[in-house]
């Protein structure tokens, strides 16, 4: 009697997780896709203060990134707070931010017939999510703590974002995240595709009772992801844009051999811009 009792027991808790995880993936899946073919709404408050994040790689990218904002002439009068997020260990990308800063925003501003303020802007340090040669049985926990601290970043509570404190913004969360691999940008845009999940079911589930205290204001616009493969993929994606395809609100390819691509039907397409880097 006891061993059938057992028995069943296992059985119907089996199948309970079963039925709860399965159910837990199908509404992921169903939220997922209808975010991907929701459209952004196109009006936003005049002089609105944006809060730009700019996820650093290391290397070749990070080089790709500052080519790619130096391009786009980035406007520090509307862009008044900018965050690079490096990885534990890259002093090259973090000098590289502070050059950007320092040079090309300044020589922007002394060339405007109208100079503003260049705002403010913070360097934030998270964990390496895996090191070169880590051992796959490691990389785990590591990917873990890097994942945590992209979390306090997206909500202003990195030890790295005293200026945060200081600025105009109405919100510590970044309106936009920008960003061209590889690991850590893995690490930002799925913490924030999980926190706009879940100030999106904290909305429905407090219809009637107030807004929840802790989702950020003008959600709609805040935590959009931008991703942009690297120059260097002409033909196949690399692992972070594969891992971020069904992720990332905008998919940005430099080759036409890389249009139209998605990664299941009924998701949102990769566009092809042409080349963004000098």
């Amino acid at each position: 009697m006891e061993s059938w009792l057992s028995w069943s027991s296992l059985f119907w808790a089996a199948t309970f997780a079963t039925v709860a995880g399965l159910s837990t993936v199908i509404i992921f899946m169903h939220a997922l896709a209808k975010s991907q073919n929701s459209q952004v709404p196109r009006w936003r408050s005049p002089n609105t203060p944006i809060h730009l994040l700019v996820v650093l790689g290391s290397g070749g990218h990070t080089a790709e990134m500052f080519s790619m904002l130096r391009r786009m002439k980035l406007d520090p009068s509307k862009f008044t707070h900018r965050t690079y997020v490096v990885s534990s260990g890259d002093n090259f990308s973090a000098t590289k931010a502070v050059e950007f800063e320092t040079t090309d925003l300044s020589k922007k501003l002394s060339t405007d017939e109208k100079p503003a303020s260049t705002g403010s802007y913070s360097i934030v340090t998270v964990p390496r999510a895996r090191r070169v040669h880590q051992s796959f049985l490691t990389a785990p926990f590591s990917t873990i703590q890097s994942f945590w601290s992209c979390l306090l970043v997206l909500r202003g509570l990195h030890p790295d974002q005293q200026s945060l404190k200081s600025s105009p913004l109405r919100s510590p969360y970044p309106d936009i995240i920008l960003t061209n691999g590889p690991a850590t940008a893995v690490c930002v845009i799925l913490a924030a595709r999980l926190l706009r999940l879940w100030f999106s079911l904290c909305s429905v589930f407090s219809i009637g009772r107030g807004a929840h205290p802790s989702a950020p204001a003008s959600s709609d616009f805040q935590m959009r992801t931008i991703f942009v493969e690297s120059w260097a993929r002409v033909k196949t994606l690399s692992l972070s844009g594969k891992l971020l395809l069904p992720l990332a609100d905008r998919f940005l390819v430099q080759w036409p051999g890389l249009e139209g691509k998605k990664a299941w039907p009924s998701m949102r397409e990769t566009e092809y811009v042409g080349p963004l880097v000098d």
